[in-house]
């Protein structure tokens, strides 16, 4: 169930919380208070709300600044001033009806915005009062990011390790060294209150394939920790909640055209504003035509997204609030970029000291083919060929609605609403995968026999040369044993919140008791074609053919088929659903103005049918290749799975005020994580041991501080978390066979041990610095895979280090930005027998204002840096054939963009 408050955003939504408007008052009978706001530097601000408590009145500052307040009543008037990125201010003016009253105000900065009220919360409120450790990003600091990718935005949040090098979509996200083989496992993706989709994850679905960032997004909330349990359908870990804009009481908006080197071009747009006086709009999107930044021979990325929004604002004597429709289509595909070829370089202990790219392999390199688009492969039963669209990527085809009806009664002092999301996606994922790279010869002779005559061609080049001549020439002499596979999951999710709030007092205490119901129902359907491919080593690479020959030179017999090793080495076919019921009760307690308490619980129930169809080998019938002897499919008979889990959540914390900016928050939860109804695909039978038979379970115990001043903000929050019963699952492929099997430990216990800092500061006007950093023991406790015990082991493909520092200088309408990240050294297997260094990266921005137009110029990963993000997971990484040869999956290389934005 998602405990969200939805609030409309901005100026808009605090000045209405003060029972005021944000249009500029006509001059009436009463007194005036006219004055100007500017920040603690001096410079005029625009924009700032300027509301008199306790009465409709409210106006936002001019561009210097400026502001007239009319039609107060005469007498002592407070009032409160509030501006994006800056502290409020509240003062007291006596108001006359003679002459206009005087009042200025010089507004400090909030460099890390515990000002903000923050809705992803069990009540809304200023970011410095909740409890829980949260980390926002506003509208301008996305703009600076310029992310790459949706996983790319994350990885300033304290706590979340985040691999984005896998493309614009399908990154990762490791929350608090949870382990996870991948994906968002433990962290829930919303837009606006609500869940993208009910599963965290699904195989071949990253959440990040629902959510895109463009000009329509206002602001991103990360919640991390016990809460985030309360919040989202199984995300025990952390919720990230991309809030749209709703428009203001001005039409605005943006319009951006960007392009980059490597071939992209994008233009995104938005338009939002009043419609009337009560109705607010919002539309917008974007669209995107990009070769790739390591091109694989056609478009990587194209397609793009719409989104839309109507809000309507009522206010009467006996109830006010506003109800809300939303709309997004999206259609798009991005080529999902995986494990490279690289040499290393090791020491005495065998540990990576060093590596580069194979002989012949460009930093900008890929091992995608456009070979193999459109490739075609025989399918049993007479069901004819099957199309393999390797160009479409990571293809999403579909939309979602959301409807929205908030109401307040003043009178009762509660509130209840409600929300309603509807969703439908085709998601294809299409991939050239990389097994296990091999010596061209001693694989061929492995495969045909010592002695053997035999031929290894490239299949499409101009004559089949042989391999190691003419244009199948490659420096390294290797060949990549790897797989093309397709894999095609049609969505969909229906999920309904509904959330009562009541505000009251008991004796010296203030009240805020909260309660709700959630249900959802998603269907996933899955159908899987893997195939076993052998192409050589080189950017784009080429498809090999390799033929037994007899004394003569003469085919005997062909081993491959059109660069197939072997045609469907797995099938997988079935279509399920789950239904998810879900109820919350909570209470927060305000103890005087200092003290808060706030405690809650959760129950949820999960009911999964699976229906899996049986699969068996067939023999294609094609004697002149081996590639089509033993092709698995279905044989038209299904097998159902019926499982139900209950479990519950139940989380406390508590926050004392040490100042209006200052305080420090303890929390103790326990959470849980269903499975995912995509397990009951690979293991059917309950008496298989992979097969999920309880939720897993996760105890958190946090305590932080933040604070606030004029030139510097921290938050700081120490933690310890166990989760017991989690699952280690991966996809590995058999390099002989070509058999895939999904392989799956329940592992036991893992805690992690660690610390997060968020900090900025700004000590004077032209410069400005903000950071994180994570220092993290994440670890198994109780771990056994197989014979192998790794308890006390690390834990795989986490980093004990990230740190992420940008540093900020402004002079006029200049700005000039200069970030690094750094992620430290990683196992990327279970035993800690394979490592993978520590990396950073560099990316340099600047921009300029002229008016209403404004434009970037963006470095991204300027020294070029090959930080690995994890090696190979498909095989057993401990029988690498070439010993100092390895499959690893680099950061994007370097890439320049340039970017115009007006604003209207």
């Amino acid at each position: 169930m998602t405990i969200t408050f939805m609030i409309v955003p901005g100026q808009a939504a605090w000045a209405q919380e003060q029972g005021g408007t944000t249009q500029a008052q006509t001059q009436e009978q009463g007194g005036t208070v006219q004055g100007q706001v500017t920040a603690a530097y001096g410079d005029p601000l625009w924009g700032v709300s300027v509301a008199a408590k306790g009465t409709k009145r409210s106006v936002q500052t001019d561009m210097k600044g400026n502001y007239t307040l009319t039609g107060l009543p005469p007498g002592e008037v407070t009032l409160d001033v509030r501006g994006e990125g800056f502290m409020s201010q509240s003062r007291k003016v006596t108001v006359s009806a003679d002459a206009p009253a005087q009042a200025n105000f010089a507004l400090e900065l909030d460099l890390l915005a515990v000002e903000e009220i923050v809705v992803t919360a069990q009540t809304p409120d200023r970011k410095v009062r909740s409890s829980t450790a949260i980390s926002t990003l506003n509208e301008e600091e996305i703009k600076a990011r310029m992310p790459r990718s949706t996983a790319d935005l994350m990885r300033v949040v304290p706590g979340f390790y985040v691999e984005s090098s896998g493309g614009e979509v399908g990154g990762n996200l490791f929350v608090r060294g949870l382990p996870a083989d991948g994906s968002y496992r433990y962290v829930a993706l919303m837009e606006d209150g609500m869940p993208v989709f009910d599963s965290t994850e699904l195989f071949f679905v990253n959440n990040d394939i629902f959510v895109r960032v463009d000009e329509t997004l206002e602001r991103v909330e990360a919640v991390r920790g016990g809460t985030s349990a309360l919040y989202g359908s199984n995300a025990p870990g952390g919720v990230v909640n991309f809030i749209s804009k709703t428009g203001g009481d001005k039409l605005a908006g943006t319009i951006k055209a960007s392009t980059a080197t490597a071939g992209l071009y994008r233009f995104d747009a938005n338009l939002n504003g009043p419609i009337g006086d009560d109705w607010r709009f919002s539309v917008g999107g974007f669209y995107r035509f990009d070769n790739g930044v390591r091109y694989p021979g056609f478009p990587a990325s194209t397609g793009g997204q719409f989104k839309g929004s109507l809000l309507r604002n009522f206010n009467t004597d006996k109830v006010n609030g506003h109800v809300r429709a939303t709309f997004k289509y999206l259609n798009d595909r991005n080529t999902f970029y995986l494990p490279l070829p690289l040499r290393g370089r090791f020491g005495g202990d065998g540990r990576l000291t060093g590596y580069d790219f194979v002989e012949g392999f460009p930093i900008d390199g890929t091992l995608t083919s456009p070979e193999g688009v459109n490739s075609q492969v025989p399918l049993p039963r007479g069901a004819g060929l099957l199309d393999l669209p390797l160009g479409n990527g990571q293809q999403q085809i579909g939309g979602s609605a959301t409807a929205e009806l908030r109401l307040y009664f003043p009178e009762g002092r509660w509130e209840v609403q409600d929300n309603l999301r509807v969703m439908q996606m085709n998601h294809s994922w299409n991939a050239m995968l990389p097994f296990e790279l091999r010596d061209a010869d001693a694989w061929a002779r492995s495969v045909v026999g010592e002695g053997t005559p035999y031929r290894l061609t490239c299949v499409n080049a101009p004559g089949s040369p042989a391999f190691g001549s003419g244009e199948c020439s490659t420096p390294n002499n290797l060949v990549n044993l790897g797989g093309q596979w397709l894999v095609n999951k049609p969505m969909s999710n229906v999920s309904n919140q509904l959330r009562f709030t009541k505000y009251g007092s008991l004796g010296a205490t203030e009240h805020t008791l909260s309660g709700g119901l959630y249900l959802g129902y998603y269907t996933v359907g899955n159908s899987w074609y893997f195939n076993d491919i052998v192409t050589d080593v080189r950017s784009r690479p080429r498809f090999l053919e390799l033929q037994v020959l007899d004394g003569s030179g003469n085919v005997v017999r062909n081993v491959t088929q059109n660069g197939f090793r072997r045609y469907l080495s797995n099938y997988t076919n079935g279509t399920g659903n789950a239904t998810i019921a879900a109820a919350f009760l909570g209470d927060e307690v305000k103890i005087g103005e200092k003290f808060r308490i706030d405690l809650a619980g959760r129950v949820e129930r999960n009911a999964y049918q699976q229906n899996v169809e049986r699969t068996a080998a067939f023999d294609l019938g094609d004697p002149t290749t081996t590639a089509d002897d033993n092709a698995l499919f279905g044989t038209g008979k299904f097998q159902r799975v019926n499982v139900s889990l209950t479990d519950w959540a139940l989380s406390g914390g508590v926050n004392y005020a040490l100042s209006d900016t200052a305080s420090v928050y303890a929390r103790s939860s326990r959470g849980y994580k269903m499975p995912l109804l995509d397990q009951y695909l690979t293991a059917t039978d309950p008496s298989d041991p992979a097969f999920p038979q309880t939720p897993e379970m996760l105890w958190q115990n946090e305590a932080g501080i933040k604070l606030g001043a004029s030139w510097y903000a921290l938050a700081a929050v120490a933690y310890w978390l166990q989760i017991e019963n989690f699952p280690s699952q991966d996809a590995r492929v058999d390099p002989v066979t070509g058999d895939t099997s999904f392989v799956t430990v329940y592992a036991g216990k893992a805690r992690t041990l660690g610390l997060e800092l968020e900090a900025a500061v700004q000590p004077i006007k032209w410069f400005r610095a903000q950071g994180m950093l994570t220092v993290q023991d994440p670890r198994y406790t109780e771990f056994n895979e197989g014979a192998n015990d790794f308890s006390g082991n690390r834990i795989r493909r986490i980093p004990q280090v990230i740190g992420d520092v940008t540093g900020t200088f402004m002079y006029g309408n200049a700005t000039l930005g200069i970030n690094w990240n750094y992620v430290g050294h990683r196992f990327s297997n279970n035993a800690n027998t394979v490592d993978l260094p520590g990396y950073s990266q560099f990316n340099v921005r600047a921009g300029y204002t002229y008016e209403n137009f404004t434009l970037d110029l963006q470095l991204f990963n300027a020294l070029n840096s090959i930080g690995l993000t994890e090696g190979n997971p498909r095989v057993d990484e401990s029988i690498g054939a070439v010993p100092d040869i390895f499959l690893a999956r680099p950061v994007l290389p370097r890439r320049l963009m340039l970017s115009l934005t007006a604003r209207l």
